[in-house]
């Protein structure tokens, strides 16, 4: 396998504590989440699944403590040690298990399929099944979420009844979460994510794959676009797609417009992985428009730089294989963190016809 040369110190900066969550749940660490660190079964010397709750994950330090036998590593080693993995290959699993945007000039578009085959997951779960062609991600089966309610949800207030009914949006009233399931771009339900609406718990992580009934309910984000399903066809039609961070942006976009000229996805990020760049362009995407949320409070500021040069990066990328166009508040219209869609659709129309050509 050819080593991708990810630098290990930016991935590293670049993992938040809500992705060492995601990785623990993956991995069936039973995670407990606190203000400074995560608890979670010892699978660094017991495998996956098993082991006593004395491995600890703490923020300031982004490292590891297993306090019954490994003693102290980062994330890397913990995937090394879990999935027998060497370290070039534990990094690529991060990255492309989180959909990490790294400035990596050696990785190109063409990676082969090989690159992914550490993807490869242990039978207890759904595996994303990688053959010479594509890379087929886990089948879950929807009927699960559809006994739960749904709701008019206040809090989404510029998104419809109808098309949260369309998205098969569901609530979960004992959790306190907005049930979310996450389709292909053939309609199978690959993964199921909750967002909480109870704001005390919105510090431990927003969005966190589902569990009920002792399954976990996730896929590898970087593997897929929400609202592809829908946006495919009219993509083909317009050659235009619309890139946005969460699902709540492509269902405020069908609000606006209507399911069937939805051109909006989702990469759940501030990423585009070259697999999700790559279902854009086989569905015939010319132009791709990276609308991203207002990370900053004021533009200008030392905050709106970095967010501009994340942006571009990304844009830099694939500007060689598409047309790159970018909506990028500079008026400071927007509120901080919001979506360009979250905010009207009068809103979302001036920055879309004011959008920068990259």
């Amino acid at each position: 396998m050819r080593e991708l040369g990810y630098d290990k110190d930016k991935v590293k900066d670049s993992i938040e504590p809500e992705d060492v969550y995601n990785i623990l749940e993956f991995f069936s660490a039973d995670p407990e989440m606190y203000s400074d660190y995560i608890i979670s079964r010892t699978i660094c010397h017991n495998g996956i699944g098993e082991g006593s709750k004395k491995l600890y994950y703490y923020f300031e330090n982004k490292m590891f403590n297993c306090y019954t036998e490994c003693g102290v590593f980062d994330i890397f080693e913990l995937i090394e040690k879990v999935k027998n993995v060497d370290l070039n290959q534990a990094i690529n699993f991060v990255v492309n298990f989180l959909n990490l945007q790294i400035d990596d000039d050696s990785v190109t578009l063409e990676d082969t399929i090989e690159d992914w085959k550490i993807f490869n997951r242990y039978q207890e779960q759904k595996d994303v099944e990688i053959n010479n062609n594509s890379i087929e991600l886990p089948e879950y089966d929807l009927s699960i979420i559809r006994h739960y309610p749904q709701p008019i949800i206040s809090s989404w207030k510029n998104i419809s009844k109808e098309v949260c009914d369309y998205a098969d949006i569901h609530y979960d009233p004992i959790g306190g979460n907005i049930l979310i399931p996450h389709f292909d771009e053939n309609n199978r339900c690959v993964g199921i994510r909750q967002r909480t609406i109870i704001e005390e718990l919105e510090q431990y992580g927003k969005y966190k794959p589902w569990r009920a009934h002792g399954q976990l309910y996730n896929h590898a984000l970087g593997f897929n676009l929400y609202g592809l399903n829908w946006a495919k066809d009219r993509i083909v039609d317009i050659k235009t797609a619309i890139v946005v961070e969460g699902e709540k942006a492509v269902l405020n976009y069908m609000t606006y417009y209507g399911t069937g000229n939805n051109i909006c996805v989702a990469t759940c990020g501030s990423s585009l992985s070259k697999y999700q760049f790559k279902l854009l362009k086989d569905v015939g995407c010319k132009e791709l428009v990276l609308a991203y949320d207002h990370d900053f409070t004021e533009y200008g500021s030392e905050e709106s730089l970095k967010v501009e040069e994340k942006i571009a990066k990304i844009g830099n990328k694939y500007k060689p294989y598409m047309n790159i166009s970018v909506l990028f508040d500079r008026e400071n219209i927007l509120d901080y963190k919001a979506s360009p869609l979250d905010q009207g659709k009068d809103v979302f129309m001036y920055l879309f016809k004011n959008r920068i050509m990259l």
